[in-house]
Order: C-alpha cells, then structure tokens, then sequence
C-alpha cells in the first residue's frame, strides 16, 4: 500500500466534512481582541480558549515581550545545551520553582516536549507506570518513549489505581513506579483526586507522584499556584509538570521538583531540551510577566472563579449537561459527533467560537462542545452567550429534558472501557 492510498480515505473524509459545512477545525483567526476573535471578517466571542486569565492581552505582559524581543531578537539561535541559553532562562525556572514551592525547575520547549523528555529520559524499561487514561497524548508519548511497562487505570479511579499498584509490587518488587496524573484535565474539567491517590504512598512509599497540571497552572489553588496548592499538597507531589500555553499567555513548559539531582539529571538527557531550539527571549519574558500581575494582582483568579460560577449557574439554568466539573472548563454533552459538529456551526454562525470534541478526545457517543472562560470576559459578552445557547439547545434538543433515560455523561466506567486516549 502507498503512502497516498492509505491516507487519502481519511482526506477525502475531512474534505466532504468541509464541502458540507461541518468541519470545525483549523479555523484562520486573522485578529485577536482575547475574549473576541475575528475570522472571515466577522467578530466572535471566543469561549474556547485556554487563556484563562486573559493575560494575552494584558498591555504589561506585551511590553514585557517586546522589551525582551529587542534586547535578544527574535530566537535563540541554538539549543540551551549549546548557544541558546539565557539568562531569562534561568531567571525563569527560579521564578517557576519558586511559584510552586518546589527548589528547582526545569524549562523546555513547549508543554508536549516537557512530558516527552521528562518522562521518557527519566525511566527504564525495568521501570513501571501507573497512567490515568484521560491523561494527555503528550504523557502517553513519554511513556512509549520511556520504554517502562505502561499500565493504565479507569479515569480518576484510586480504587483501580491501588489494586494494579498492589499487583505491580508483588511481581515486581524492585521495580520504580511512576504514578501520572493530571490536575486538571482538559476536556471534561475533572479534576484529580489527588489526596486519595497520595494516600497511596502510606504504603508504598517508593511510589513516585508526577502531575501534569497545565490546566491547573494560574488557575487552581491560593493566587493560581496549582492543584498541588489547592489541596496543599506540595511536598508529596514528587513532580510538578506546567505549561505556559494557557494562564502564562505564552508557549513552553516547566517540570519541577524538589529532587535537584534528579533534575540535573534531567536537563542533561532530556532529548527535546537538548536537540530542540531554545524558548524565545519574548516567550520566557511574557511568563515572567505573569506571574509578576499573578502575584501582584490575586484578584484576577478570583474574577476568573467568579465567572466560572456566573456560566457554570447559567448551564445549569438552560438545562444543559455539564457533567461534574468544578473547574473553569465546562463541556456541554451533547452525544453524537455530527450533531456537535452541527452545534458548533451554529454557534459559529451565531456569533461564538466554541469547538466540539468528539472521539478519540471522548469516549464514542460522548461528543461534547468544550467551553472555557477567561478573568476578562464581560458580562454583555457572557450574556449574549447564554441567550445564544438557550436557543441553540431547544433547537438541537440537548438539554436534560432531551436527552433523559440516554447513557450518563463521561462516567468512570466508560474511560474504563476505552483504549489509551489523546
């Protein structure tokens, strides 16, 4: 089989998704205002993004890029192992590590190259990991690259968790056992139960803790310092993951601990750190930004919470399904993949940019319209929101009435029965 033969069916699927008006995906912004967006000439509002404090926009942070951007151009010019490394490199990771309360950190790429290279640098194949199979496609890469024995457990399910952990120790009672995680996980805004799986060090008090908290990052916790300080747990989480790509208004990622060895170890042998060009000045600059407004200005993740209550009451209201999320990320179920493609063309049409996730993001049968809100949405904005997906919901009939006697929403048993997910 050619190549062309075997990925032409898949192109020809996305072309007559397109011819028909239905396809979500790839859409060309040609402005951004932050809580609106321009495409094709009309103005939306945005409510899918992950710029969760609105920071992107924030006239500081901007300043604080181009300051960057005129003092060290526009890349880098090499790897950090090699010529790239700055000072605001390091300054960075201090900043992070500090942040989050752990001694040292460790600044990659981009957020996917973090977990790839942590992971995958880190363990063995005599090595074992406990892997949540919501978690992102980033971490799966990690572990298959990592080459350790990958052993996934039902989503968020501790019960499941500690008896594979019981019967990974018992064949395996030399082995180092990773346990990943996510604080906040980025479709069904689930997050981690973090307490209880900590709990599981009691004992087994080898088992290594590693938190992919991208979306918890500037969001959760005292002053958004992460799910880890939300539960203040920060001491027993061995491995703090973040990205800049959300609430840091920027792109790369970070992994901290308190282990510095261990961190060394990492930056010398992390395969994306060392053969992958360097954060931009401007992109390290806008990070540092935001945590100065973070910890200067507190109020914008509260602002940000009381949004999130504002829609979460207004869903609710509607008579949407949301599921149980108590983060700023709130999908709206809406079941059959075409139908949510259908949902979010007429939400396009009517004005609000929101995108639909359908399978394998969800399980099959599960697609949901996936909102998020930002600290700087408006009331006229949130408003014109929820008029809009009162209509659109008695049209498409997905509210709770609807849909009742249906399969529940993104249940525990139903990422139990999928196979690995992106």
């Amino acid at each position: 089989m050619s190549l062309k033969t075997r990925c032409q069916p898949f192109a020809r699927y996305v072309q007559s998704a397109k011819n028909a008006g239905y396809y979500p995906y790839f859409r060309p912004l040609s402005r951004s205002w932050g809580t609106e967006v321009e495409v094709d000439g009309r103005r939306l509002i945005m409510i899918g993004s992950n710029d969760y404090l609105g920071l992107s926009h924030e006239p500081r942070v901007m300043e604080a890029a181009a300051k960057a951007l005129r003092r060290w151009g526009t890349g880098a010019g090499g790897s950090r192992f090699l010529c790239g490394n700055l000072v605001l490199h390091e300054v960075l990771e201090e900043r992070l590590a500090a942040f989050v309360n752990k001694k040292k950190a460790v600044v990659h790429v981009t957020g996917f190259s973090t977990n790839l290279g942590a992971i995958a640098c880190l363990l063995t194949p005599q090595d074992v990991i406990l892997c949540d199979r919501e978690n992102h496609a980033s971490i799966f890469e990690g572990c298959q690259a990592s080459r350790a024995r990958l052993i996934p457990f039902a989503h968020n399910d501790v019960e499941a968790a500690a008896k594979k952990l019981a019967s990974i120790r018992e064949k395996k009672s030399q082995s180092l056992i990773l346990l990943i995680t996510e604080g906040v996980f980025s479709m069904s805004g689930d997050m981690s139960p973090l307490p209880e799986l900590i709990r599981l060090k009691e004992e087994y008090p080898d088992l290594l803790i590693y938190l992919d908290d991208a979306h918890g990052l500037g969001v959760m916790g005292p002053g958004g310092r992460g799910t880890v300080a939300h539960f203040d747990l920060t001491s027993q989480v061995d491995f703090i993951m973040g990205t800049f790509s959300k609430a840091l208004a920027s792109v790369g990622g970070f992994i901290a601990a308190d282990d510095e060895d261990v961190l060394e170890y990492l930056r010398h042998n992390s395969r994306p750190l060392i053969f992958s060009a360097a954060l931009p000045a401007s992109n390290a600059a806008t990070v540092l930004g935001c945590l100065d407004i973070l910890e200067q200005e507190p109020e914008r993740v509260e602002r940000l919470w009381d949004i999130t209550r504002r829609v979460h009451a207004g869903y609710q209201e509607i008579g949407l399904i949301t599921g149980d999320s108590k983060t700023p990320i709130i999908p709206i179920h809406i079941g059959d993949d075409l139908k949510a493609a259908t949902f979010a063309r007429d939400l396009f049409e009517a004005g609000v940019f929101a995108l639909p996730a359908i399978f394998p993001a969800v399980p099959r049968g599960q697609a949901v319209i996936r909102t998020a809100y930002m600290s700087t949405h408006e009331e006229r904005q949130i408003e014109f929101v929820l008029e809009t997906l009162d209509r659109l919901a008695k049209k498409h009939r997905i509210r709770a009435t609807d849909l009742a006697g249906r399969e529940p929403f993104l249940t525990k048993d139903q990422f139990s029965s999928q196979s690995l997910r992106v």
